[in-house]
């Protein structure tokens, strides 16, 4: 007879014991550091690749703090950050740091969902003295052309306090970049020009980062703080055979400086209220050069910009019971954007409107929400944000507007089973401005302008989401997600006409209605014959209603694929220490209408192998074959002889760029 201590010490310790035997009837399920061991995981990132039924939200690089959230927390809160990335954030907590993840449905007492019906907390181990990481590795391309990169970084505890750092020296190949034929067609077909592309592009640079987590006060203390500096260079060569031979030559050269300092204090004000305080101020330098020259024709273009942003956040949270819970606060924020343009042809200045501009805003939001689970199978929540804000703008034009947004929000999840579970969210969205769209630019690559809207304002949306989850097979998951968005004041591009010039700028179209259905499935293939193996596919149909604002038809939204997906095999050989797998990111395309020419971008399937090794915990070699299939990037731009509602068709300009496979290779080692 078996004794029962023993029965449950071996069923602890199977990955699928590490889920179930825990989950909490607030709708929280742990996933501990047992159930991705089979996975050799290096980073947090990669074990939260690995959790059924959950997509990764990175968030948006947007104005404000709250309006920028992803759908994962570390130690119940938010990196203190906005320059880097939720994501370069996970993969700096080495996977033995890390003791579980929690996966919150519909809410938990006490946690800041950050608008999302789930979010992942990575709760990390608190036994650590620390460790460091040396990672070096390089791309080798055809030609001859690498990119190297290393990293070192590591963390430390010293008595309470936490010290933690990052040395990053990046250089990389931008495959947005290729070579190909070009040609240039009239509408009947005959050829006009026919020349040969190829563009080049790398981004070379550093990043440094440093933080410290301290009490203070009878509370928690998080100081981050980042530097980060690179150079993207771009050039085009464009050589011509017919009619006649020529050709055109483009270089760009792009240098950004970034800084941040950002801080986050918590503490408990007793049982049942805690205060969380942020505050993060960045600022951005930057300058843009380029230059074109055809033989004939040249062209110079020059942009400098300075940008800041400085944000102050307060949160009270109020734990009523265990199935009952309230949050509100504030936050101000002060954003500018300084921005000056210099455009020369053949010598000769020629004036831009929206050139020389300063754009301000000063944004202040209040916010509450309250969260309720009536029953173990059942959670509510409810929120509501006001923003309040006035943008200025100072320079070529003068302008200025205040605007007032209430954000309402109404979610559900109901959990009917134990591996059934709907979630409903209804939730009104205001859009972030881009103040890059208030000044004017040129693009010497496709001989387009693109002048600032003073006018612009953000899109409302209304959306309505359901979501249905299914678990299998202990760690299998399949998830259904269908949205509905009815917009008002729609952005995309509207047409800029005036004395001797005619562009297209970012601006407001009206009101549309965008539809989307979404599959996510994680399938474990034990079952089908392929032991430690891993099918992972995701695809998204998008479709959407708008009206032109130059034809007045109806059309789809600028930019906006019909349809975007991935599929991801990978398989755990544990007895020998590796993971293999297969990687393929599948082909979309894109439209963007201006009011003198439709712009089609197509992307075809980008296709990747990998391989890694792990001889020792500590030691692992990655190899990957990059781009199997030689992807193509194509540009098509259909020109008319004017605005496209009262003008025939001028040209059509073909050109797919063709990027070469690479092979890429990469040591890690972690040091205690």
């Amino acid at each position: 007879m078996s004794h029962p201590l023993l029965l449950a010490a071996l069923a602890a310790a199977t990955p699928e014991a590490a889920v179930t035997q825990a989950v909490q009837p607030q709708g929280v399920t742990p996933y501990s550091a047992a159930f991705f061991a089979g996975a050799q995981p290096n980073s947090a990132m990669d074990m939260i690749a690995r959790i059924p039924g959950f997509a990764f939200d990175g968030g948006d690089r947007v104005r404000g703090f709250g309006g920028a959230a992803g759908n994962v927390l570390i130690d119940g809160q938010r990196p203190a950050s906005k320059s880097e990335s939720l994501e370069d954030s996970l993969r700096r907590i080495q996977a033995a740091q890390v003791e579980r993840i929690d996966i919150v449905r519909g809410g938990a007492p006490g946690l800041d969902m950050q608008g999302k019906t789930i979010i992942a907390n990575v709760i990390l181990r608190n036994d650590k003295p620390g460790q460091w990481l040396l990672s070096v590795g390089s791309n080798f391309y055809g030609g001859g052309r690498t990119s190297p990169s290393v990293r070192f970084e590591g963390s430390r505890k010293v008595g309470e306090r936490v010290f933690d750092w990052s040395a990053l020296r990046f250089s990389y190949v931008d495959d947005g970049a290729g070579e190909g034929p070009r040609t240039v067609t009239d509408p009947t077909g005959a050829l006009l020009r026919e020349s040969f592309s190829d563009e080049t592009a790398d981004d070379r640079g550093y990043t440094l980062k440093g933080g410290v987590k301290t009490p203070l006060l009878g509370g928690r203390l998080a100081i981050n703080s980042k530097l980060d500096h690179k150079r993207y260079k771009w050039s085009l060569y464009d050589t011509a055979v017919l009619p006649a031979t020529g050709r055109l030559d483009v270089h760009d050269d792009y240098v950004r400086d970034e800084g941040e300092l950002g801080g986050n204090w918590e503490r408990s004000l007793g049982p049942k209220l805690k205060l969380e305080l942020t505050g993060l101020t960045q600022r951005k330098y930057s300058d843009y050069d380029s230059v074109f020259s055809d033989g004939v024709d040249e062209g110079l273009f020059v942009q400098e910009n300075e940008s800041g942003e400085s944000i102050v956040r307060g949160v009270l949270r109020y734990t009523l019971s265990p199935d009952w819970s309230f949050e509100g606060g504030g936050e101000a924020a002060f954003n500018y954007l300084d921005s000056a343009q210099t455009y020369v042809e053949n010598g000769v200045a020629v004036v831009l409107p929206a050139a020389n501009v300063r754009v301000e805003e000063r944004r202040g939001e209040v916010f509450g929400s309250t969260t309720w689970r009536p029953t173990p199978k059942l959670s509510l929540e409810a929120a509501l944000r006001v923003e309040v804000s006035t943008i200025s703008q100072s320079g070529d034009s003068t302008l200025e507007k205040s605007l007032t947004y209430p954000k309402p929000r109404l979610s559900a999840t109901w959990s009917p089973t134990s591996v059934d579970q709907f979630r409903l969210r209804i939730e009104r969205e205001v859009g972030q401005l881009d103040f890059d769209d208030f000044v004017s630019s040129v693009a010497f690559s496709t001989g387009t302008g693109t002048a600032g809207n003073a006018d612009l304002e953000p899109d409302k949306t209304w959306v309505l989401e359901a979501a249905y989850e299914r678990k299998f097979w202990k760690t299998g998951a399949i998830v259904l997600t269908l949205q509905h968005n009815e917009i008002a004041d729609a952005t995309d591009r509207v047409p800029i006409i005036g004395p001797g010039y005619a562009f297209d700028a970012p601006g407001n179209i009206g009101d549309g209605v965008s539809d989307s259905v979404k599959v996510s499935l994680n399938l474990p293939l034990a079952r089908l014959g392929v032991p430690g193996g891993l099918l992972r596919a995701s695809g998204e149909w998008t479709r959407s209603e708008v009206t032109d604002p130059v034809t007045g038809e109806t059309r789809r939204i600028s930019g906006q694929a019909p349809f975007d997906g991935d599929i991801r095999f990978s398989q755990d050989l544990t007895r020998y220490h590796v993971q293999w797998g297969v990687d393929a990111f599948l082909g979309f395309q894109e439209r963007y209408y201006r009011f003198d020419q439709i712009e089609t971008v197509q992307l075809q399937t980008w296709l990747a192998a990998y391989a890694e090794y792990k001889p020792r915990p500590n030691l692992s070699f990655r190899i990957e074959a990059q781009n199997l299939l030689g992807r193509d990037y194509i540009r098509t731009r259909e020109v008319y002889t004017g605005p496209r509602d009262s003008s025939g068709l001028k040209l059509i300009d073909h050109r797919p760029l063709n990027f070469d496979p690479f092979i890429a290779f990469r040591i890690r080692r972690t040091f205690s």
